[in-house]
C-alpha cells in the first residue's frame, strides 16, 4: 500500500456532525445516509460547489464515542445548523482508498494494522483521528473511485510534544 507524507497548512471547514456506533456495518449505513442529508443541506443554503469541488469527512472521538463530521471549505458565514472547525497545520500520512465506498474499512484496517506499524510514522493525538478528502475522483460504487485518507502523524524517532 502506497502513501505520501505531506505538510498541510491550517484551513477552515464548515459542516455537520452525526454520532456513530461501534458497528462498521451500521456506521457505513449511517454515514451514507448522512451524506445524502448533508448534500441536501448544502443545496438548501446555496453552498453547493461547482467545478473543482472538495468535501471532507472527519472521524472524531469524544468520551469514547465516535462522531462523523461532513464538511466543505469555509468561504463565507456559517449557516444555521452548520459548525466551523479549524484543521491545524500538520504533517499527514496520505493514503488513497481506490474502489467502492463499501470497501473503505478494508483500507483502514490495512493502514492501522500494517502500514502505520511498519512505517517510521505514528499517529498523533489531534482533534480528529483522520479525515477523508473527496474530490472529482470520487464515485460511490466505482472500482476506480478515489478517496484520500489523511492521518496526522509524526516521525517515531522524534520526541512528541503536545501544544
Amino acid at each position: 500500500m502506497n502513501y505520501r507524507i505531506q505538510h498541510l497548512d491550517e484551513f477552515l471547514i464548515i459542516g455537520q456532525e452525526i454520532e456513530l456506533t461501534n458497528s462498521q456495518k451500521e456506521n457505513l449505513q449511517i454515514s451514507t445516509s448522512f451524506w445524502r442529508q448533508f448534500n441536501m443541506n448544502l443545496k438548501t443554503y446555496c453552498l453547493s460547489q461547482n467545478g473543482h469541488w472538495v468535501k471532507y469527512a472527519l472521524m472524531t472521538r469524544r468520551q469514547n464515542q465516535l462522531y462523523y463530521f461532513c464538511a466543505i471549505p469555509q468561504t463565507m458565514a456559517i449557516p444555521d445548523g452548520f459548525t466551523s472547525k479549524r484543521i491545524k497545520a500538520h504533517q499527514y500520512m496520505v493514503v488513497e482508498h481506490i474502489g467502492p465506498m463499501h470497501q473503505i474499512y478494508q483500507t483502514y484496517q490495512k493502514i492501522y494494522t500494517q502500514l502505520l506499524p511498519q512505517s517510521q510514522y505514528q499517529p498523533v493525538n489531534s482533534e480528529f483521528i483522520h479525515f477523508e478528502k473527496y474530490d472529482y475522483r470520487f464515485h460511490w460504487n466505482s472500482d476506480h473511485s478515489v478517496i484520500e485518507i489523511w492521518i496526522p502523524v509524526t516521525d517515531k524517532q522524534k520526541p512528541m510534544y503536545t501544544v
